[in-house]
């Protein structure tokens, strides 16, 4: 990660192939420590990423990202299906309230998505997992540094390194007000035009995620004007380029790498992708 928090450490999104699957969830929890000890504790593994939702009247929603099956059944769950495609719109504005020009216009024609699924057969072994892991962590690191962790040789770490660029899509999340400065929201609908969608989404600060599958779409956005992004989705409902659409703000997010870092699983001077400056004190 970068100190500042405006670039973030990369995702590297391995895509549908044989032997590994994408797919999401959305259940009904009790609360937080429900969503974290119940249902991420027990899949450590396959779950990818999570968010937290405190709805109205003590609803509590939960937005699971995972792969291949969890352990046990997951009660209460309201929606569900497989992430066929996903699509990162990479933030093209500085700020975030020039939606409203593209608004005005009506798409130009019906578009979609494709399945995007890879013709290989995941079948990686625990050295290439433990690459790609310290790759999550932190893709500037060198070969010879995860060669010293994983104590292999740098060829190896190399080899392995090109087999997992084949499998993933790889990006940097970007917030150019910082992290810490954007709301998440989450949306899910159904529409005919996702292409437009994209194009609407492109115009914010930070990056944003179109994905799913062809009966259902959801919608990740970054915003600093979360209830104003609420406002563009509405509208876009009224003007029946989405249907059935379902909208939340998240308020809390959960991410492996964050979290093993926390504990004190991840070395500082692996987890930023920067030096960082020590300020000295002033005699």
């Amino acid at each position: 990660m970068e100190e500042r928090q405006i670039i973030m450490n990369p995702h590297l999104y391995i895509r549908n192939c044989e032997g590994y699957s994408n797919h999401y969830m959305i259940t009904e929890v009790e609360n937080w420590k429900d969503l974290y000890e119940k249902i991420i504790c027990r899949n450590w593994e396959a779950i990818d990423a999570a968010f937290y939702i405190r709805s109205w009247k003590k609803n509590r929603l939960a937005y699971i990202k995972y792969h291949n099956t969890l352990k046990g059944e997951v009660p209460h769950v309201l929606e569900k299906g497989p992430i066929d495609f996903m699509c990162v719109i990479h933030p093209q504005s500085t700020i975030d309230h020039k939606l409203p020009k593209k608004l005005e216009s009506e798409p130009d024609k019906k578009s979609q998505i494709l399945s995007d699924r890879l013709n290989k057969k995941f079948n990686w072994d625990y050295d290439t997992k433990q690459v790609f892991w310290w790759l999550s962590i932190n893709y500037r690191l060198s070969l010879t540094q995860i060669a010293r962790q994983l104590k292999v040789s740098r060829t190896t770490v190399r080899n392995k390194k090109r087999l997992i660029e084949e499998f993933t899509c790889i990006h940097y999340p970007m917030y150019i007000h910082t992290f810490t400065s954007y709301t998440g929201v989450l949306s899910s609908f159904y529409t005919e035009y996702p292409e437009y969608i994209k194009e609407i989404f492109q115009n914010l600060s930070a990056t944003c995620y179109l994905f799913g599958n062809q009966e259902k779409i959801l919608c990740f956005v970054n915003t600093t004007l979360p209830s104003y992004v609420t406002h563009v989705f509405e509208e876009l409902e009224k003007k029946g380029i989405v249907e059935d659409l379902n909208t939340e703000i998240t308020v809390r997010s959960w991410n492996k790498i964050v979290d093993e870092f926390q504990l004190g699983r991840i070395p500082e001077k692996y987890f930023w992708m920067f030096k960082r400056k020590i300020k000295k004190r002033k005699k």
